[in-house]
């Protein structure tokens, strides 16, 4: 159907080349006047947008495949949200998160350092969700680790989005 609009309009591109070509040899031979002007000028603009109007013309008629390729590029992005949803979810242990929601709130509580807490500790420094000093110089049992330890901005904002994230995988 298209290969049927693009040889129509070649056609078409082709008679108003001809018709332009004879105006130009009127404007050659004799005494040039306005409308001769305006002539030429209008036959040179609709054969500039003679090549788009095609593109427009398919465009119109193939609104239901550009409904589709909508469609399917909605259904693309939803897929890819889940997805990026689900590594959200899976980058920090539950342990690890509610840990880092402790520590969010000031007031983590007593805590012992054992291994798995140093751990933790390591690896929320490491990708920059708190911010401490000396991880050894925290004392080996306190009344409150967040004394010791802060939440930086990239960590609060780490546990918004894993928040709203856990919210909308509920509903």
């Amino acid at each position: 159907m298209a290969q049927d609009y693009s040889a129509k309009w070649w056609a078409a591109f082709i008679c108003i080349t001809v018709i332009e070509g004879v105006l130009l040899i009127l404007l050659i031979s004799r005494q040039p006047t306005p409308l001769l002007f305006v002539a030429i000028i209008a036959i040179a603009l609709l054969l500039f947008f003679i090549p788009q109007l095609d593109d427009v013309i398919a465009l119109t008629f193939d609104r239901g495949k550009l409904d589709n390729k909508i469609n399917s590029i909605g259904k693309k992005l939803s897929a890819t949200k889940a997805r990026t949803d689900k590594l959200v979810l899976l980058s920090m242990s539950k342990s690890m998160f509610e840990n880092l929601k402790k520590l969010a709130g000031g007031n983590f509580g007593s805590y012992e350092m054992n291994d798995n807490l140093e751990k933790e500790i390591f690896h929320l420094k490491d990708i920059g969700y708190i911010d401490v000093g000396r991880i050894r110089d925290i004392p080996y049992k306190d009344n409150n680790l967040s004394e010791y330890v802060k939440v930086t901005d990239l960590g609060k904002q780490y546990i918004e989005l894993r928040k709203s994230t856990e919210e909308d995988n509920k509903g």
